[in-house]
């Protein structure tokens, strides 16, 4: 009997301990809002061209620049981006997913009149600490694109099976400068994996690679003062 009631004082005692300083409840992470600038360069290799075209005459690029609007929350952001891309495409013979160079109509000659769009996206990014200073970052998000410019495409023939040597305008080809069909709005997928360097608590400068819809990689800082 006696051990009963020693072991229920104990348990009294230990219940009843006041709390140790590090048995506190952290305190909540502050959340924080910032905007920030960011440039990129984009890829598009004729591996991806591929996808949607059987020859391309090489690969085009995308530069671009946005504004982003940030909220933070510990390790976690999510961020509102403004952009602009402009694309760098080659002049030449692209032929049609599924053609032959020989058939006629499966071959154009493409010319393209600054082909640019807007984006506007959110994005969701995840950080985990290195150092520090230093950190890893990954996120993935979703946007749309308004697309203007304008693509055009003449017919060609070709007298053997290397576009860019044995194609020409078609004299007799039915279209002539005509412009491509292509959608005023495209979606934006963003994937991106990269490194952020905080100097200092309201400076956050980051380096990213991944996809804004096509592989790309940038660089950017956000600034947070509220």
């Amino acid at each position: 009997m006696l051990y009963r009631v020693v072991f229920s004082v104990a348990i009294l005692v230990v219940s009843g301990a006041p709390a140790r300083a590090d048995d506190k409840p952290e305190p909540k992470e502050k959340t924080a809002w910032g905007m920030g600038a960011k440039v990129r360069r984009s890829y598009v290799p004729p591996s991806v061209q591929h996808l949607f075209m059987d020859g391309t005459p090489g690969t085009a690029t995308m530069d671009g620049a946005g504004i982003d609007f940030t909220r933070r929350n510990g390790p976690t952001e999510v961020v509102f981006g403004f952009g602009y891309d402009r694309l760098a495409a080659r002049e030449g013979y692209y032929l049609e997913k599924g053609g032959d160079p020989l058939v006629a109509g499966k071959t154009d000659y493409v010319t393209f009149s600054h082909p640019h769009w807007y984006t506007v996206e959110v994005t969701a990014v995840s950080h985990a600490r290195i150092h520090k200073f230093l950190e890893f970052r990954f996120g993935a998000g979703i946007g749309i694109g308004l697309v203007r410019g304008t693509i055009r495409q003449t017919d060609a023939v070709c007298t053997g099976t290397s576009l860019q040597q044995d194609c020409m305008p078609d004299p007799m080809g039915l279209e002539v400068n005509k412009p491509a069909d292509i959608p005023p709005v495209l979606p934006v997928v963003n994937l991106l994996v990269g490194l952020q360097f905080r100097p200092f608590e309201f400076l956050h400068i980051h380096v990213d690679a991944g996809l804004h819809t096509v592989p790309y990689v940038g660089v950017g800082a956000n600034l947070y003062l509220w």
